[in-house]
């Protein structure tokens, strides 16, 4: 009889994370931990410990492998730096799109490895073009971020807590006087959409950053 190989050598750090990554997509954040791990598995959770130490370095293992899906290869080098600036943040919000049980990993976690890292490198050369110095091109990756995973964020519980929405009704009569601006919009403005609305916004964050005088930023 052929004796069984242990637990260890059955795994690999690929299947530990393709694991971890159906969990969340069917139980959600929430529903993955070491024991949960080990039963997708088919083994012992001590036995994933040997490719992942801690709970934590598996977060920051489903961390990397959304940003390894970011596809930075969608920037036309051919067209203006407003579009190509755009095109990046369009791709790190299709990856987290893709991955939208990560979401609340993405929002806590912040990126050390080089994979990680790999899809924010060809933005900081982006705007570097533009003008931007080193202090200023991180604080606009981390404005574009927070601007994409911030509207994620919402599309998130939209989608995943039915508990969080509000019940379809109209909004309560507001009085004329004291809300005039709201009851303005209420008449006149339509919901654009969530990619309208996200487009609209990035136009404006990206070529707010681009154009400058930027604001002096402290030392």
């Amino acid at each position: 009889m052929t004796p069984r190989k242990k637990d260890t050598e059955q795994l690999s750090k690929e299947r530990v994370l393709g694991a971890a990554m159906d969990i969340i997509e069917h139980e959600g954040v929430e529903g993955l931990s070491m024991r949960r791990l080990g039963a997708e598995l088919g083994v012992n959770p001590m036995a994933a410990y040997h490719y992942v130490p801690s709970k934590a370095a598996l977060y920051d293992l489903v961390l990397d492998a959304v940003m390894e899906s970011v596809d930075m290869s969608v920037i036309d080098r051919d067209q203006p730096l407003v579009a190509q600036v755009k095109q990046a943040a369009r791709a790190y919000r299709a990856a987290i799109l893709a991955h939208p049980q990560a979401i609340p990993i993405l929002a806590a976690r912040s990126i050390r490895s080089e994979t990680g890292l790999r899809p924010i490198e060809p933005m900081l050369g982006l705007l570097f073009e533009g003008g931007l110095d080193a202090t200023e091109a991180i604080a606009a990756v981390d404005a574009v971020a927070q601007y994409v995973l911030g509207g994620t964020l919402g599309y998130y519980h939209h989608r995943m807590d039915t508990s969080l929405r509000d019940a379809e009704r109209d909004f309560d009569e507001l009085p004329l006087d004291e809300f005039p601006h709201m009851n303005r919009v209420l008449v006149e403005a339509h919901y654009a959409g969530f990619d309208e609305e996200f487009e609209f916004g990035l136009d404006a964050i990206v070529r707010g950053l681009l154009s400058g005088p930027r604001y002096q930023i402290r030392r």
